[in-house]
């Protein structure tokens, strides 16, 4: 399955808004590595696991080598969705955009009944969020995402 289908925009925008309002500001920069972590369905039911906790991003690179094997190809599958995403949450007024900063706007409300796969990224949310507060070159760097 493509992942274009499996992180559709719905489900794209609700996951990157629930980490955003976790970080409550976020560079864009960072706001792409979103669905890359969400895209690996075992490193995002280890992020999402309650016992989880996230103490760098080396430790866990360290930890869950090979979920990260092909994070690049992830970052760039998602690419587009991720943009998109963000552009529907910003006319939604759900996010507003600052000097390449996302801010939370309004709080995402959600059902039970949303799925199972947005439980997970709810639950992994902080921990996304732990990660993504470390400085845009080095997660770029030991995410090895080629530019």
């Amino acid at each position: 399955m493509r992942t274009e289908t499996l992180n559709n925009l719905a489900f794209s925008s609700l996951a990157i808004s629930i980490v955003v309002e976790k970080s409550q500001e976020l560079e864009l920069t960072k706001a792409l590595l979103i669905m890359p972590f969400i895209a690996h369905k075992e490193l995002l039911s280890y992020l999402a696991n309650g016992r989880t906790q996230i103490i760098s991003l080396d430790k866990l690179i360290i930890d869950k080598l090979h979920c990260f094997s092909n994070f690049n190809k992830r970052y760039y599958d998602n690419m587009s969705t991720s943009l998109n995403a963000i552009q529907f949450l910003s006319e939604m007024d759900m996010i507003s955009i600052d000097n390449s900063r996302m801010i939370s706007i309004k709080e995402v409300e959600h059902s039970n009944s949303v799925g199972d796969r947005l439980k997970r990224v709810s639950k992994a949310s902080n921990n996304i969020s732990k990660i993504l507060s470390e400085d845009a070159s080095s997660l770029y760097l030991n995410l090895r995402i080629e530019i």
